[in-house]
């Protein structure tokens, strides 16, 4: 599972932009506030004064939740990624400067006492992570107080508060407002950077750990080749056809609630176990260079059932999340759309979109291949036998997937043949001969077997 550093730096930005918003949800309540506490006389609130703070927190607290709960749903994220990370941006500066513009109309007011609440932004934006966001918003919520104090001064000499001019009042504000100010910045500013290396080297030893159980998961493909080396190359096969399917599936715009860039690393790694089953398999079957006997169909079929068993006992990984797609993939992916496949006869949507997907996967690579018992079909060929199966044995829409990318398929195709076909057939060779010479009761020497694997 393929997480980077973007992935969850933008996901914390959204998670603190759902933060912001609330926030500037209940700024919404202020004007309401300031005329009920008007009317009852606990202190004078100009009408205009209400009327700015109405027009700037309800409308931007609407433009705000927008951008964060419906723009930022996951359905819109897996619809539209590029524009999702754009909005996510956009809303974190965007709310950020909205709530220091509302702190700041706050502060002009003569009686109402605006003081530490000036730095709740910086504070704030130290929740993303990013220096530059709490540079800028340290800036810009400098200014924007600096203005404040200076309308705030105007505003208590008006009212008769103070008898200095108003430039001599705001000095004396601005002077110990920008000493912490300067305080809060050297904070804050520490804390981001902080905050963010010490999640980049959190993030960094994960998708190490990430990284080594997929290549222990890759590893599987090989350990099958020492059993039945055709199954360990068809399973290194359907792992890129399951990518190529899952990303055509999403690019039209079907199942993209599930198919996340998340979730399509983990049924491409899962797809490496799809046939871990087989090791139950004897050998004599498995290696046969001719089409299995009804006796030999019969016991091939309970690999998928011996796949489950064995994934039953495989270590937690990504939450179980990949445990359960290994799982569904291995156990059901010879079910068929219509009911008639096996182990269980699931129909349709009972089978796991996982599984479903494999089934395609597992089908075209046993068509696009060369077996020691016939020649691999032609790409026309294979789609046509696709075609028929859909809605019986494939999925419709996975169906019309493979179609879609058939020029992938056949380089992949082409490519995989062109370098594997002569080292399955002098391996079956060499443990033919290997058979052979136990089966008339000779032990083989280390150096005829060496013998065997250069004539082979």
């Amino acid at each position: 599972m393929r997480i980077n550093n973007k992935d969850f730096f933008i996901d914390n930005i959204a998670y603190v932009n759902k933060l912001v918003a609330k926030i500037l949800a209940l700024t919404a309540l202020l004007s309401p506030t300031f005329a009920i506490l008007s009317h009852c006389n606990v202190f004078h609130i100009s009408k205009t004064y209400i009327l700015i703070t109405f027009f700037l927190t309800v409308p931007f607290s609407i433009i705000q939740s927008l951008l964060v709960f419906y723009f930022g749903s996951k359905s819109f994220k897996n619809r539209h990624t590029d524009l999702y990370y754009s909005l996510q941006n956009f809303a974190m500066y965007f709310g950020l400067s909205i709530s220091a513009l509302i702190l700041a109309i706050l502060g002009t007011s003569a009686r109402i006492g605006i003081y530490i609440s000036y730095t709740i932004v910086i504070f704030l934006s130290c929740l993303y992570y990013d220096t530059k966001l709490t540079k800028s918003m340290t800036i810009f919520s400098y200014i924007v107080m600096l203005v404040s104090l200076y309308f705030k001064s105007v505003n208590r000499v008006n009212e008769g508060m103070v008898t200095e001019d108003p430039f001599t009042d705001f000095l004396s504000y601005a002077a110990g407002f920008t000493i912490e100010f300067i305080f809060v910045f050297l904070i804050t500013w520490k804390m981001t950077r902080r905050n963010h290396q010490a999640m980049e080297d959190v993030l960094k030893a994960n998708i190490k750990i990430e990284n080594t159980n997929i290549d222990i998961i890759k590893f599987i493909p090989t350990i099958l080749k020492q059993h039945e080396i055709i199954t360990g190359f068809h399973t290194e096969h359907t792992v890129s056809y399951v990518d190529m399917l899952c990303r055509e599936l999403k690019s039209e715009g079907h199942f993209v609630d599930i198919l996340t860039e998340q979730n399509i690393s983990l049924y491409s790694a899962a797809a490496n176990l799809h046939d871990i089953g087989k090791v139950f398999i004897p050998d004599h079957i498995l290696n046969t260079p001719r089409r299995y006997t009804p006796q030999e169909y019969e016991m091939m079929k309970l690999h998928p059932l011996k796949g489950k068993e064995i994934l039953d006992a495989l270590p937690v990984l990504w939450d179980r999340k990949f445990n359960r797609i290994a799982k569904d993939m291995a156990y059901c992916h010879h079910e068929r759309y219509d009911g008639t496949g096996y182990p269980n006869g699931l129909a349709g949507n009972d089978i796991p979109l996982c599984a479903r997907i494999m089934s395609v996967a597992d089908v075209l690579d046993a068509l696009l291949s060369r077996r020691p018992y016939k020649r691999e079909m032609t790409l026309t060929d294979a789609m046509k036998i696709l075609s028929d199966g859909k809605g019986t044995q494939f999925d419709p829409v996975i169906v019309d997937a493979a179609f879609a990318i058939q020029p992938l398929i056949y380089m992949y195709s082409q490519e995989v043949a062109a370098k594997e076909y002569d080292v399955i057939i002098n391996e079956l060779n060499w443990r033919q001969q290997n058979m052979d010479s136990l089966e008339n009761g000779r032990i083989i020497s280390d150096e005829e077997q060496m013998k065997l694997m250069h004539n082979s």
